[in-house]
């Protein structure tokens, strides 16, 4: 094998350079890895804590909390809403948007008198 084949990566017998034996990673007490959470608490769906909440397309102030400074719907995993109900405001949010109660893009219309 020439030089040249040699900067291609073509020489296949050569040391991969030491990867390290697997026990330098960093491992907490438990055995598991790092990164664990500390001090947030768990979400609570609000229309499950507070029974008289429902997700309704015509309750644009409940529906504002659900949407980003850019308009965007809130995920999950942010607003702490269980699957189904988010299925629900998903389809209440475009509704409502339709029915020009809610804003498509980013910037919010002062809600009078609703």
């Amino acid at each position: 094998m020439n030089e040249r084949d040699r900067d291609r990566g073509g020489d296949r017998d050569r040391d991969r350079g030491d990867r390290g034996d697997r026990g330098d990673r960093d491992f907490d007490d438990r055995g598991g890895r790092g990164g664990r959470r500390r001090g947030t608490k768990k979400k609570v769906d609000p229309f499950i804590a507070d029974k008289t909440l429902k997700v309704d397309w015509r309750d644009p102030l409940l529906l504002g909390r659900f949407i980003s400074d850019r308009g965007k719907i809130v995920p999950r995993r942010v607003s702490g809403v269980t699957a189904k109900n988010q299925r629900k405001l998903k389809t209440a949010i475009k509704r409502a948007r339709q029915a020009a109660l809610l804003p498509y893009g980013g910037h919010r219309v002062p809600l009078r008198n609703l």
